[in-house]
């Protein structure tokens, strides 16, 4: 008795499966083989379409994470560069002549060509509008409203994105 539950539904199945045969044989419902290798062929298309996104975000991602990494660097090594800049612009006069002194001031300004070509540039200051993204403004004076004067600490950009605003004195409208 218990088995007859499991033969009715085995005999359904055959049932099925036969009624699917007699409508493939009378050409219902039918197979088209085009459909099927159109449905392949579209499938492949997404499926390479999502391969070339997928590729194309992580090359993102990588030179995002780079820049990122490279950005994080400079910030640390900025403030030395600073020294190395006041160093040479207050090379005392009667040392200026001085070879040993001559090869400093190279080195220097290799290192800023070099910095040049990886994208860091120092922020346009003087005669400048103020611009609350690359400047800090910590002093004012007599001059045209918010218009840089002088230049307390130089900034810099990196690919264009501030990472080290300039300090500035600028005009208070007086």
């Amino acid at each position: 008795m218990a088995d007859e539950p499991q033969d009715d539904l085995q005999k359904k199945v055959e049932d099925a499966q036969a009624a699917d045969e007699a409508k493939v044989e009378s050409g219902l419902n039918a197979p088209d083989p085009d459909s099927d290798i159109q449905q392949l062929k579209d499938q492949l298309a997404r499926c390479m379409a999502d391969m070339q996104n997928m590729k194309r975000r992580a090359e993102e991602d990588k030179f995002r994470f780079i820049k990122f990494a490279n950005a994080e660097m400079l910030k640390i090594l900025l403030p030395i560069i600073d020294n190395f800049d006041r160093a040479c612009q207050h090379l005392p006069k009667n040392l200026k002549a001085d070879d040993w002194a001559k090869g400093v001031v190279s080195t220097h300004d290799e290192l800023m060509k070099a910095l040049g070509k990886l994208g860091v540039k120092r922020v346009p200051t003087v005669g400048e509008k103020l611009d609350p993204t690359r400047h800090d403004a910590m002093l004012s004076a007599p001059g045209e409203k918010d218009v840089i004067l002088e230049e307390l600490e130089p900034g810099y950009l990196y690919h264009d994105e501030t990472i080290k605003p300039a300090k500035v004195k600028v005009g208070d409208g007086s």
